[in-house]
């Protein structure tokens, strides 16, 4: 072995590396814990769940893996099957429109020159620093009274689009502001002079954007990407106001409508069910994260943001 190799490996082991790694090891533990307790509640079914003292590491005595068939197939509550599609088909809808959105608006105010542009993109800016608790009651009202839907005439009576697809459909795809602001400050970077030896080459505006634009602003995708499929994956508030019926809800309803089952007298909530589904939230948006995180960075640093 190389003196150097058995250099590095030796001082390795001296008291204060060895004091560190133990330190790190102790702080990856607690940060990992409530992740490993969740996984071994899974393994409880709710009777020996409630019966029993739970420890640091609660080890079941009967392991049953119906709690994760449930969460994968819907084997033991086949409306998880339709919460789980829901929230796939929502964080997909939701990638798909922010990015076509985004795209084009960031693109609008860096590159194109209109009155009132300025004053637009600062409105636009301003509708960030207001709450969104504050926005659900006009958002249900509009929905609500949307014109000839659900029985209205045109602003009266009916439910509008409340519980229906609609709902999503409607309120997935909208302008993502942070994700315009990133395109446009990323943009406003690339010389103008790219687009008019484009335009010199032949190249029309839909060429332009989407063949020489677009995929300059790849790590600016890939940011405006994750954070809104993170966003919708973990999106509670537009199922449980908006809508009611079973069929539409997503994951983060299912846990609400599990634990609603102990407002019956004598019911036994389904708590490892509820852990397993909140794993079910919980892992694919680490999962996400953990891989993709350097398209975070990245992405907010070719906008010259510092943070």
């Amino acid at each position: 072995m190389p003196a150097e190799l058995r250099a590095k490996i030796m001082n390795q082991f001296k008291p204060i590396h060895l004091l560190g790694h133990i330190l790190l090891f102790g702080i990856g533990l607690v940060l990992l814990y409530p992740l490993i307790f969740m996984v071994l509640a899974g393994f409880f079914n709710k009777t020996e769940f409630m019966s029993t003292v739970l420890g640091v590491f609660p080890i079941p005595k009967e392991p049953t893996l119906d709690n994760f068939k449930m969460l994968i197939f819907g084997t033991t509550d086949s409306a998880t099957a339709v919460y789980l599609r829901n929230s796939v088909i929502r964080a997909v809808y939701n990638t798909f429109g922010a990015l076509l959105t985004s795209f084009l608006a960031g693109y609008v105010f860096a590159r194109l020159k209109f009155k009132g542009k300025d004053q637009i993109f600062l409105i636009m800016l301003a509708t960030q620093m207001i709450p969104t608790t504050l926005a659900i009651i006009p958002t249900y009202l509009e929905y609500a009274r949307f014109p000839f839907a659900g029985g209205n005439h045109v602003f009266t009576g009916g439910s509008g689009i409340l519980d229906t697809w609609w709902v999503y459909f409607i309120g997935g795809p909208a302008i993502n502001i942070m994700g315009t602001f990133l395109v446009k400050q990323s943009l406003e970077k690339v010389p103008v002079e790219i687009d008019e030896s484009a335009k010199i080459d032949g190249a029309g505006t839909f060429r332009l954007i989407f063949q020489i634009l677009f995929p300059l602003q790849l790590p600016i995708m890939a940011y405006i990407a994750i954070t809104t499929a993170l966003a919708a994956w973990n999106d509670f508030i537009t199922p449980f106001f908006y809508t009611h019926s079973d069929y539409l809800q997503t994951l983060p309803s299912a846990i609400t409508r599990i634990s609603s089952i102990g407002v019956s007298p004598g019911a036994v909530i389904d708590y490892p069910m509820i852990i397993t589904l909140s794993l079910g939230i919980t892992i694919p948006a680490l999962i996400i994260f953990f891989f993709l995180q350097k398209y975070i960075v990245q992405g907010l640093a070719n906008t010259g943001i510092k943070g």
